[in-house]
Formats: C-alpha cells, sequence, structure tokens
C-alpha cells in the first residue's frame, strides 16, 4: 500500500481531519489514459463479510466495463491493515479516521473521486454484470441527467420470510415505478460529479444511516434537476432481515425521519411508496385495523374489515403475484400479513410524528410572536387538518 497522507478538507461546520491510504497505480493521473468516466464509491464499516463479496464484484467489473472505470472504497472509522487483494490499479482507499456516518464517508470519497459520474453502491449490495455500463450509457446518451438510481433484481440472496419479503418489496417498488424521481437511493445510485458537488453533496448533519440519500435526491429536484428511476441497473441485496430489524429501521431511520424532511419541504412527492396506491393502502390498512378492534364489541364491523383488506389486496395484487410466483403460496399469504403490518406502522409513525413537528411549530411560533400558546383545541383543528389533507402517507421505506 502505498503511504498514509493527512487531509485537511474544509467544511461549512469547520476543517475536518482526514485521513486517506493510496493505492492507485497512476489511473487518470498519466497523460497517455483518458479520463475516468465512473467513480464506483463503496463506504464499510468492515473489510469482511457482505463488503468483500460486493468489493470483490466491482474489482471484477472493472476489468470488463467497457466504462473507464475506478473505485474508491471509503472506511468509516479507523480501519485495520487493508487486504492484499484491495491493492491493485484502479483503487484507491480512503478512510474518515472516526466513526462519522455514511454522509460523510460518501462526500469524503467523492473528494477524491475523478470519475465524471459517482456511482454509490452499499456495502450489502452486489452490481449486476452490466449496471456500470448501464450506468455510463445512461449519461453519455443524456447530458441533461443529473442522477439515476437503480433496483434490487428478484432473485434475494438472503433466505428467510422477512428477508425476502423485504427485498421483493423493494425490487417490485421500483421496478413499478419507472422514470422521473422525486428522490435519490445510494445503494445503487449515480449523479453526476460536478452537479454532486454543485448541490452540497450528502447533508452531513445526518450522522447515521437514514434518509441522506432521499435529503441530496429532494434537494437535487428541487433545483431543477431531473433524476431517474432506471429499473435495468440492477443489483442484488446481501442484508438480511428479522421482523424486529424492519420495523426498528423503518420506524427509527426512515419512517421519522422522512416525515420531518416532507413536513420541512412542504413537498409531498407522489413516487416511489406516496403513490395513490401506496397512500390508499396505508389507509386501508389502518381502517382494517380499527374495524377489528371494533368488531370484538360489534361484530358487524368485521364486513368493514373485510372489505379494507380486499381493497389492500386488490390494489396490491401484482407485489402478491410476484410473491407467489417466487416462493409460492405459503410465502404470498405471509407477505400479505407483513405488507398489512408494514403499511399500518408506516401511517401510524407518519401521524405521530407529523402531529409533533406541528405541535413544536406551534410552540415555536407562540414564543417568536410573543403571543400567548394556541388553545389545544386550535393546535389540534391544524393538525387534524393536515392530517386529514395527507392521510395515509406512507414514507418510502422500500428504498
Amino acid at each position: 500500500m502505498d503511504e498514509s497522507t493527512t487531509l485537511t478538507l474544509e467544511h461549512d461546520r469547520g476543517p475536518r481531519p482526514l485521513v486517506a491510504a493510496s493505492t492507485d497505480r497512476g489511473v487518470g493521473h498519466r497523460s497517455d489514459v483518458r479520463a475516468i468516466d465512473v467513480t464506483v464509491i463503496m463506504p464499510t464499516i468492515f473489510w469482511t463479510g457482505t463488503f468483500e463479496r460486493c468489493a470483490r464484484r466491482v474489482l471484477s467489473l472493472l476489468d470488463v466495463t467497457a466504462a473507464n472505470a475506478e473505485v474508491v472504497f471509503v472506511f468509516d472509522g479507523a480501519p485495520p491493515p487493508t487486504p492484499a487483494w484491495l491493492d491493485r490499479p484502479g483503487v484507491r482507499i480512503v478512510k474518515t479516521g472516526t466513526r462519522s456516518g455514511p454522509a460523510i464517508a460518501r462526500n469524503l470519497a467523492a473528494e477524491s473521486a475523478q470519475g465524471d459520474v459517482l456511482l454509490f453502491v452499499d456495502a450489502d449490495v452486489e452490481l449486476a454484470a452490466d449496471a456500470i455500463d448501464r450506468v455510463h450509457a445512461a449519461f453519455t446518451a443524456d447530458p441533461d441527467l443529473v442522477g439515476l438510481f437503480g433496483a434490487y433484481d428478484d432473485e434475494p440472496a438472503a433466505d428467510g420470510l422477512v428477508s425476502t419479503f423485504r427485498n421483493l418489496l423493494h425490487h417490485h417498488t421500483h421496478v413499478s415505478h419507472p422514470g422521473r424521481a422525486g428522490t435519490f437511493w445510494s445503494g445503487c445510485g449515480a449523479m453526476r460529479t460536478m452537479a454532486f458537488h454543485d448541490i452540497g453533496g450528502f447533508d452531513e448533519e445526518l450522522a447515521y444511516p437514514s434518509v441522506e440519500d432521499i435529503e441530496l435526491g429532494m434537494r437535487v429536484a428541487a433545483n431543477g434537476g431531473r433524476i431517474l428511476l432506471t429499473p435495468d441497473v440492477q443489483c442484488k441485496h446481501l442484508k438480511r432481515w428479522t421482523l424486529a430489524s424492519m420495523v426498528v429501521t423503518d420506524i427509527v431511520h426512515r419512517a421519522t425521519p422522512w416525515t420531518r424532511l416532507i413536513i420541512k419541504s412542504h413537498e409531498l412527492p407522489a413516487t416511489l411508496n406516496l403513490d395513490w396506491r401506496g397512500r390508499l393502502s396505508g389507509l386501508c390498512s389502518v381502517l382494517l385495523t380499527v374495524c377489528l378492534a371494533v368488531a370484538m364489541l360489534v361484530p358487524v364491523a368485521l364486513w368493514a374489515a373485510l372489505a379494507c383488506g380486499l381493497v389492500v389486496v386488490a390494489i396490491n395484487n401484482d407485489f402478491y403475484r410476484l410473491c407467489l410466483r417466487k416462493r409460492g403460496i405459503g410465502f404470498a399469504t405471509s407477505s400479505i400479513a407483513l405488507h398489512w403490518l408494514y403499511f399500518v406502522y408506516s401511517s401510524l409513525t407518519f401521524g405521530v410524528v407529523a402531529l409533533h413537528e406541528l405541535w413544536q411549530r406551534s410552540k415555536r411560533s407562540s414564543t417568536v410572536t410573543g403571543r400567548s400558546m394556541q388553545p389545544a383545541a386550535a393546535t389540534a383543528a391544524t393538525a387534524a387538518m393536515m392530517l386529514t389533507s395527507k392521510a395515509a402517507q406512507l414514507p418510502p421505506f422500500g428504498q
């Protein structure tokens, strides 16, 4: 490995000391080689596990892609010795020095990138054989394209009911919504390097893996940049999910921060899980739950519960058919139950967080104006109006 050098990068929050080690053997530095087309950026906190499988996949693609590509692996923290298999041409290793979060790690890697396009890949995501070529071709064919992101394939690597359900749901959500998007996905997403730096990169205030990519996409879209969801850019997710990890991740690291983004931006995307089907499914799933509870006292409410359930199944029948085709009737039936749970806690989280944010805004407004606190009834009415207008709008946990 080449000797490490200490870098100090200036950010809005002041200088931040960073340590970087390079194994680049001259790619992009000599005058007799063409410019780098694509820089693949992959953050990690381990050199082993899923990272090794996914990183080796990227390295193998460097040898066969028609694009002139390089890769920057960024270790978030103080890494152990770098494995020998990473010491090869076209590869750079950078490190944050201390655990800083994916936003800072990706921004650091982007600072050293030489490619015209940055292709962000998660450490548990294995690229398809043609992924880099498809990304390069898309940006070459469309000079006005700012960003794009792809989708998981329909053959999840991780076994188990929840892992298979979760990864197939993500696959279906993305392949069902091709075209222009108002968000971004860093699991397998690319952006022009110049545009990425112009917009300020990932928000480094988001120190934990959550919605830093969604927030970046919303800023790009708000500034007129065009981002495309391109399902033929595919990858495989290697993460194993449990029911507990799915619920906790969705509520704590997805629903809560993304609902706050929606309220802060006053912009409600109408794509992915926030399209009309997601909203109606969320509303009917909550009503189904309420009707089942009421039915313990008023049995006739079971008919209303049945009606709500049938609506959810009808709206999402294409996803359930995918589950049936891939894993059979037992898995499809279980997926309906998991999907219902997913819709319920997603919608409830949106409502609770929205009410809390509205209450906080009401208190701040009263403090700034010097007036007394608004009556509780008025605050409740304001909250109810907002929640009614945005009823059951589901954050895009499938991302």
